[in-house]
C-alpha cells in the first residue's frame, strides 16, 4: 500500500481533536494561589493605608531579629515590645542591628507610647492572623 497523505483507514478524517477538560477543583486551587499571591505582594501597601494610632503601656521590650527567606536567609533587626493592653508589638522602623539593644532599652516599662498601625496590621494580623503587628511610627506619649 502506497501512502496518499490521508488517513481514511485509520478514521482519522472523522474523529474530534481530544477537548482538554481542567477540572473545576484545578481551577479552583489556581485562582485561589494567584490571589494569595497578589495579597502577599500588596501587604507592604496595605500597611501604608488607613493608619490609625493607639496608645499602649509598656510592659518589657527586648531585641528581635525576624527571620524569613529560604532557611532564613533574610533577616530584619527589630524590637518585640510586650504591652499590658495592646499585646504585643513590633517596631521595625529606625531599627538597625547596630541600634536594636538601644532602641529596646529606650523603652521604659510602665510609659505610654503611641504606636502608629496600618490596615493590614491593624486588622488582618493582629485580629484576624492573630499575629504580631509591624509599628510604622511610635512616639512617648507625655
Amino acid at each position: 500500500m502506497t501512502y496518499t497523505g490521508s488517513d481514511v483507514e485509520g478514521g482519522a478524517e472523522n474523529q474530534k481533536a481530544p477537548r482538554s477538560k481542567m477540572k473545576w477543583y484545578w481551577k479552583l486551587a489556581g485562582l485561589l494561589f494567584f490571589g494569595y499571591t497578589i495579597f502577599y505582594m500588596l501587604m507592604p501597601v496595605l500597611n501604608s493605608v488607613g493608619i490609625e494610632s493607639i496608645r499602649c503601656e509598656i510592659s518589657s521590650a527586648k531585641s528581635h531579629t525576624s527571620s524569613g527567606g529560604s532557611r532564613g536567609s533574610a533577616s530584619t533587626a527589630g524590637v518585640l515590645v510586650e504591652t499590658t493592653n495592646c499585646g504585643k508589638v513590633h517596631v521595625s522602623t529606625g531599627v538597625t542591628f547596630d541600634n536594636q539593644d538601644e532602641v529596646a532599652a529606650s523603652f521604659k516599662a510602665g510609659s505610654e507610647y503611641e504606636f502608629d498601625l496600618g490596615w493590614f496590621s491593624r486588622v488582618w494580623t493582629k485580629d484576624i492572623g492573630q499575629g504580631i503587628p509591624s509599628v510604622n511610627d511610635y512616639r512617648l506619649v507625655d
